[in-house]
């Protein structure tokens, strides 16, 4: 009898003392009490495939046709451009001292600069993409600056665009070639990742942008003597942008996608802008159908075929 006393003194010690772990480590909490709440903020900003970027704010700069030579054998069929030129002056040279002044005014800012050559690293992460240019034309009267977002833009690449044309229409000295975005300026290559290997992640905000052109005696004049003029005026754009908008909205990141549409009953206007009282590129029949790859307001933007042109259409002229 002593000896299973003994026993059952051992057995109690054994449960007292394993109870007392459970209660130092907490486990006698109920589930209900002990489960975190779900994050609900972070579900919503959770996108498949798409890591948000940690730490400073991270700005890819590209000094326009700087290193063009080193393209790899996936660009061969493009022509190795130099850029712009017009007597003794390059666009290159342009592009180089713009980003030159422009970098130290980012990093004043404590963010992260990266200078990219033509060659754009495979699948390059950034919390913006900028391609700096100088434009070329034949009528010497012809001036002005432009940007463009890619084709099917992210919302944050459309962002960084607005907030950038808004820093150089305050320039009152500076005109806006408002009808001069071309095909080339929304394709780029640098941002063509479903093109090419060499070309920027999808989930990088991008912007090209022309600051006027070399043709035109004023545009030369202010992009040779005032690099920093212009550095100041990207600087401002994106100041403005990162300083109003952060990071956690990663479904910003993911370029946008169009269903085709249909032209309603009473046909379509495609005009140079989305504004009516803007150029008329062409009219389209009604059951006509269309690609948009951008939008703004009321207004989408198309491509046609047939011949190939680009233009904007009132979405209420159309039909899903």
């Amino acid at each position: 009898m002593g000896k299973h006393r003994n026993y059952m003194f051992i057995l109690l010690a054994a449960v007292l003392l394993a109870a007392g772990i459970l209660l130092l480590n907490g486990s006698c909490q109920s589930p209900a009490a002990s489960a975190p709440e779900p994050d609900s903020t972070a579900a919503e900003n959770t996108v498949p495939g798409v890591i948000p970027l940690e730490g400073p704010i991270v700005v890819a700069l590209q000094p326009g046709h700087w290193k063009i030579d080193e393209l790899p054998p996936e660009a061969l069929r493009r022509p190795r451009s130099t850029g712009a030129v017009h007597g003794n002056v390059q666009e290159l040279d342009i592009n180089l001292a713009v980003v030159e002044a422009l970098v130290p005014l980012l990093e004043a800012e404590n963010w992260r600069v990266i200078v990219v050559p033509a060659t754009v690293p495979p699948g390059l992460r950034a919390d913006v993409f900028l391609s700096i240019h100088a434009d070329w034309g034949t009528d010497p009267a012809r001036r002005g600056w432009k940007l463009a977002p890619p084709w099917r833009p992210s919302v944050a690449s459309s962002e960084i665009a607005e907030a950038l044309k808004e820093s150089f229409r305050a320039e009152e000295s500076l005109t806006e070639d408002a009808d001069g975005v071309t095909v080339g300026m929304r394709g780029y290559f640098g941002f063509s990742s479903h093109r090419y290997h060499h070309a920027s992640s999808p989930y990088t905000p991008a912007v090209l942008i022309e600051l006027g052109f070399v043709t035109n005696a004023v545009d030369r004049e202010l992009m040779v003597t005032q690099p920093e003029f212009f550095a100041g005026i990207i600087h401002r754009g994106l100041e403005r942008h990162f300083y109003t908008r952060g990071r956690s909205d990663v479904a910003s990141l993911v370029p946008r996608e169009y269903e085709t549409m249909a032209v309603g009953s009473d046909g379509a206007h495609v005009r140079q802008r989305p504004d009516h009282s803007s150029r008329l590129v062409r009219r389209l029949e009604a059951g006509s159908y269309i690609w948009p790859v951008d939008d703004t307001g009321d207004w989408y933007l198309v491509r046609l075929r047939n011949p190939f042109q680009v233009g904007w259409v009132d979405s209420r002229s159309l039909v899903n």
